[in-house]
């Protein structure tokens, strides 16, 4: 039986590894003491980019470290982790936090080297922090909102709205597609020469998941999609977003492109592709995204039971 839990840990940003403390966020005695615990580890970001030593390590401070009482946006919190509860700072641009060895890094460019659970912990925190920021004010009357919930609702400041707003992250579909012993890659205009990767587009009101994988390679590809599996899902923070990763089987490899969307699509065998990543022909995704791992498990027929 295909473990798909199994498949998404495999994906960068997928591995679960803290206790998120659902019901705890609304304790305010708790999350209080969780804020002047010596033990709480506060993760501070500046610009939506985490702090990192040299080496791509966290940096974990402490309430005191930070002077946590004086920051003027409320920590998020993100959960527990080996007893220790663990909040996500976003800190302004004046503050003129300096430690040595330790600067403020893209995510996208650090997670290769930084450590699986870590990178995961960043992930979560960038998308908690990037939906704070663009919901200080009220979708529906425009008026402020305040954090709650230790950063996980957003209540308006406005007696007669009073609406409560929770995180939000937009669904995209990425699917491999085949045809019989062949896979096709597709690559954009904008994206380093010589790339491929896989088919992707966002979800839209009113479909299932599998209805905009068929939509996205018929509109992409001019193909029709007869079998769609679920392979695995990927958080992707970049800036707020889930990857859900599919297969989709279609009946011919006629391609009808759109240029607007696709610059070039090619059908592959499996040996043709891996003889071409290893010339250097062709460039796959990078190794943190799950449309490589949808390639890579292809490339290798991996059964994932």
């Amino acid at each position: 039986m295909r473990n798909n839990l199994t498949l998404s840990a495999r994906n960068f940003f997928g591995e679960e590894n803290l206790d998120r403390v659902h019901l705890l966020r609304k304790d305010a005695s708790w999350l209080e003491a969780r804020l002047t615990d010596p033990g709480s580890v506060f993760l501070p970001f500046q610009n939506l980019q985490p702090l990192l030593t040299e080496e791509r390590q966290l940096v974990p401070l402490s309430a005191h470290d930070l002077q946590v009482q004086d920051l003027p946006i409320a920590p998020v919190l993100l959960g527990v982790r080996e007893e220790r509860a663990y909040f996500a700072v976003d800190l302004p641009k004046t503050n003129g936090l300096l430690l040595a060895s330790a600067t403020f890094q893209d995510l996208r460019e650090a997670t290769l080297q930084i450590p699986r659970p870590d990178s995961s912990l960043l992930a979560y925190a960038k998308a908690m922090l990037y939906w704070n920021r663009q919901h200080q004010f009220c979708g529906v009357c425009g008026d402020p909102t305040l954090s709650e919930e230790a950063g996980h609702m957003r209540q308006c400041t406005n007696p007669e709205c009073h609406t409560h707003h929770f995180p939000r992250t937009d669904t995209a579909v990425i699917t491999m597609v085949t045809c019989q012993d062949k896979g096709l890659l597709a690559r954009q205009a904008s994206w380093p020469q010589g790339m491929y990767a896989s088919i992707a587009g966002f979800l839209e009101p009113g479909e299932t998941l599998e209805h905009a994988v068929a939509r996205e390679v018929q509109e992409e590809i001019g193909l029709k999609a007869n079998v769609v599996q679920y392979h695995s899902s990927q958080p992707w923070p970049f800036p707020a977003s889930i990857m859900v990763g599919f297969t989709a089987e279609v009946e011919s490899t006629n391609l009808h492109l759109d240029p607007q969307e696709i610059e070039d699509a090619r059908w592959f065998t499996r040996q043709e592709l891996k003889e071409l990543v290893t010339s250097g022909e062709i460039k796959l995704p990078p190794a943190l995204s799950i449309s490589y791992q949808l390639i890579q498990d292809w490339l290798t027929e991996k059964d994932n039971v």
